[in-house]
């Protein structure tokens, strides 16, 4: 059982979880023999470290994204209220005095600045067909025990494998294994919503060695990124177009800043790139100010971010805009 005074802010905070919370098994864990830069201790001192800046910076309505933590069932859940968190801590740490939004079905943003009408809505973006496929392969091998290594591959990753084609893929998968096959299947995804329309997918089955459990399935290749990062880039436009999140930019200025750290392989432009690319995605038709992306980490209670402003935007709202972006040190394309 870990002890509180490992953690103080974030065992606070998990004193209200139940047993089954995302986090419970990796806190209850946690022990002061742990090594400081052990996987454990360092994503649990990055959460608290994240909610003891908050609770220092008292924005008025820390409880909502408290109750969301407490609340959450599975990772995705701890993902959402945890880009919130630190994008909340980031403007803490920076001297910027704001509060969390109100969680009461109003139209408005996550983060409202308190010394500008000026607010941050916070979107967790979770797209990744591959490693959706691959988890979901792995388990249904678990399930039978299969005696067996499959080494998926292609030259690009597809950003989506939708529900129904995993499901194909997967039952072909345990089919051949239950009868006995090996070598290879090409499987073609068509994917006319990607920058590759027809992407062709490897399934390779290996009789598994006599050393050790591991993993089952493992990916190899997909990183031609070209269409993959276009796809990614996609996203942003994507997430610009939700109704809801118009709604909260028609309510107030507003800043949309996504944490694309689970969407594909977004995580390989670097903050100067993406800045880039967000300066010429964005549309001056867009009622957002701007719009920014944060690859998070877990093990980090900091996260860099990349941000580009519509040069039309009203003066009041740019200019609060660009001190927010002054604030927080970030460099804007102009």
């Amino acid at each position: 059982m870990t002890q509180p005074s490992l953690f103080p802010s974030l065992a606070a905070w998990m004193a209200a979880t139940p047993a089954a919370h995302p986090l419970r098994d990796l806190f209850d864990a946690a022990d002061e023999s742990d090594h400081p830069t052990s996987f454990r201790r360092s994503i649990l001192q990055a959460f608290d470290d994240v909610i003891r800046t908050l609770e220092e910076a008292q924005p008025m309505r820390l409880a909502g994204p408290k109750r969301d933590f407490v609340k959450a069932r599975t990772d995705d859940d701890v993902a959402i209220v945890r880009a919130e968190l630190v994008a909340g801590a980031k403007l803490a740490r920076a001297g910027v005095a704001f509060d969390f939004g109100p969680r009461n079905g109003s139209p408005e943003p996550d983060l409202i600045l308190r010394s500008a009408n000026l607010g941050v809505e916070v979107k967790a973006r979770r797209l990744n067909g591959l490693k959706d496929l691959e988890q979901e392969l792995e388990a249904a091998l678990d399930e039978i025990d299969a005696p067996v290594i499959v080494h998926l591959f292609c030259t690009e990753r597809p950003l989506v494998i939708k529900k129904p084609v995993r499901e194909a893929i997967i039952k072909e998968t345990v089919d051949r294994v239950q009868s006995g096959q090996r070598g290879t299947a090409i499987t073609r995804l068509e994917q006319r919503w990607a920058a590759t329309p027809v992407l062709d997918l490897g399934i390779r089955l290996f009789d598994a060695g006599p050393f050790g459990a591991g993993s089952r399935v493992v990916v190899e290749n997909g990183f031609e990124l070209s269409g993959h990062l276009q796809d990614v880039s996609a996203e942003v436009l994507a997430v610009l177009a939700d109704e809801q999140k118009i709604n909260q930019a028609e309510a107030r200025p507003t800043i949309l800043l996504i944490d694309m750290a689970r969407t594909g392989l977004a995580w390989m432009r670097s903050p100067q790139v993406w800045a880039t690319c967000l300066a010429d995605l964005l549309p001056d038709s867009t009622p957002f100010v701007g719009v920014g992306v944060m690859i998070p980490t877990l093990d980090n209670s900091d996260v860099p971010i990349a941000l580009a402003l519509r040069k039309n935007a009203q003066a009041e709202a740019l200019d609060a805009a660009k001190k927010l972006a002054f604030d927080l040190g970030l460099e804007l394309n102009e």
